[in-house]
């Protein structure tokens, strides 16, 4: 029994240095993601800054300390609209209009977020906590966003931190969550 224990223990501190081996070599030359998906740099994801914790009150509602994620301040959309101006985005979805009213006669997901008055915010559609960078297409016709990088680098596409969209369909699974299917 003696002889069985020693070589058990033996085989532990060999594998505890193997472990140690590898723990050294990935602290020496860490592995970075492919398609930059998950990056917490700011050139390859603007929106780092949302995965520090200080930042969840800029958007998310608190109640006695506690974040609701899925609720959202009235304020959100300038929050967004500290680094996004209305003239970069082009034509843009109505925002801080109420669905279910007349005008707007229509149910929302729940996937697709609310401000805390029921109102559609930059956030509705976008989910700024998502990665930057994909391997798959947001819309059939979208150029890889790592065109200058070394060859054998994977394409990687811009979401534009679309809560929805698809490689063939692009936006259109977005906007049909509320608008249904055309």
């Amino acid at each position: 029994m003696t002889g069985r224990k020693v070589g058990w223990e033996m085989a532990g501190r060999k594998t505890e240095k193997r472990l140690l081996a590898l723990l050294l070599l990935l602290l020496l030359f860490p592995v970075s993601p492919a398609s930059g998906e998950g990056s917490e740099d700011p050139g390859q994801n603007p929106h780092a800054h949302f995965k520090k914790s200080g930042s969840c009150r800029h958007c998310h509602v608190t109640i006695k300390s506690v974040l609701e994620p899925d609720r959202f301040l009235l304020e959100a959309d300038a929050f967004c609209l500290g680094c996004h101006s209305f003239e970069e985005q082009g034509i843009t979805h109505p925002r801080n209009v109420r669905p279910g009213d007349q005008a707007y006669p229509m149910a929302v997901p729940k996937d697709l977020r609310l401000n805390s008055q029921g109102k559609m915010i930059c956030l509705t559609c976008h989910y700024a906590h998502g990665p930057f960078l994909s391997p798959t297409r947001a819309f059939p016709a979208q150029k890889a966003a790592n065109t200058g990088a070394p060859a054998g680098t994977k394409p990687a596409y811009r979401t534009y931190f679309a809560r929805r969209s698809d490689p063939v369909r692009g936006f259109v699974l977005l906007c049909e969550g509320c608008h249904g299917k055309r």
